[in-house]
């Protein structure tokens, strides 16, 4: 495993052969990168550190007892989310779920996610509010808004990593190819990107994962399951009644901050539910064009995953793992998961 392990670390770190001989300082030459990759060799114990600085990494990785296959992923990207960006997120997706995974195997976890949705029917993009409300009824999220979306999907079994990456990038899912199916949601969470955004695409790529097989056109359905998740039908009527002819702004900025979801999309949903006209939908458009409603009334709560954390500290402080394992864990220095998970009583 020693030769893929380091071409994975390569390819997160961004780095071609010769591109990590030089960060390597020139300790070997690019030929014996490549027979470490293909395990035609091994390398000295001074040179594997020197390649362990290079790629940020520590020497445990090359030897982790947890190897992660994620199979196919699908990016929800721009175009120009090129293909060298695409390998280096997934091999870090693929990495941050090895140190999950195994945090969990230490503390004798199984968290398997279990779709409900499977048994029910889609034949048109309205069949997706009945699906929405299904949802949250099995999960017990009654109609109201939810607060942190992301926390939301960790307690219901799917795995979410948050990274800062280009902004063309907003978000990807999958599933890890074992006997417990993990459930992984990978989002943007860029400074670039609204914090209404984020949490749609959260709901984005939870449609991709549990909507039941369908004909429909797989963006869509996803981009209505997220609108519905995020201001289910009947908020919505409860909000705005069952009919409009005008709104206002006020209102829309009002229940964009309620509810987490952007004033666009809220204008989705009403004329989805038949609360206003074709010429109310396309008057607010051409009138967005220059008002950009969304920017002046900005959404700003942040978005935050702490599962992870939780169990590396829980199995800390029950001396399930050393300190050493807790800084490989966690990816920080001794030092810095001393001072962040050291206070134990």
């Amino acid at each position: 495993m020693f030769g893929e392990r380091l071409k994975r670390a390569r390819i997160k770190a961004g780095l071609s052969m010769e591109e990590l001989v030089a960060k390597a300082s020139n300790i070997v030459s690019k030929q014996a990168i490549s027979q470490y990759e293909k395990n035609l060799k091994n390398p000295s114990s001074t040179v594997l550190i020197a390649l362990a600085n290079a790629l940020g990494v520590g020497v445990d990785y090359f030897f982790r007892n947890v190897d992660v296959s994620i199979g196919e992923v699908d990016f929800r990207k721009q175009s120009n989310f090129g293909k060298k960006k695409q390998d280096v997120l997934q091999e870090k997706v693929r990495e941050y779920l090895e140190r999950y995974i195994e945090i969990e195997n230490i503390l004798d976890i199984d968290y398997k996610f279990e779709n409900l949705l499977y048994e029910e029917t889609i034949n048109s993009l309205d069949d997706i509010e009945n699906i929405a409300t299904i949802l949250r009824a099995n999960w017990n999220l009654g109609i109201d808004s939810i607060d942190n979306i992301v926390e939301m999907l960790e307690l219901k079994n799917i795995k979410v990593l948050l990274v800062e990456d280009d902004k063309k990038f907003n978000g990807l899912c999958g599933k890890v190819n074992d006997e417990k199916s993990h459930n992984f949601i990978v989002l943007n969470n860029s400074k670039e990107l609204s914090g209404e955004r984020k949490r749609f695409t959260a709901l984005h790529e939870l449609a991709h994962l549990v909507l039941p097989n369908h004909n429909l056109d797989e963006e869509k359905a996803s981009d209505r399951f997220a609108g519905a998740f995020l201001f289910p039908q009947e908020s919505v009527i409860n909000e705005f009644g069952a009919k409009r002819t005008k709104i206002s702004i006020e209102e829309l900025a009002h229940i964009k901050q309620k509810y987490g979801i952007s004033i666009a999309g809220i204008i989705f949903r009403l004329r989805q539910l038949n609360i206003i006209s074709e010429s109310i939908f396309k008057r607010f458009w051409i009138v967005n064009r220059t008002s950009r409603f969304d920017d002046k009334y900005p959404y700003n709560k942040e978005i935050k995953t702490t599962r992870f954390q939780n169990l590396l500290a829980h199995a800390y402080s029950e001396e399930l793992i050393s300190l050493s394992k807790l800084a490989e864990l966690s990816g920080l220095s001794v030092d810095d998961a001393l001072h962040k998970y050291g206070e134990v009583f």
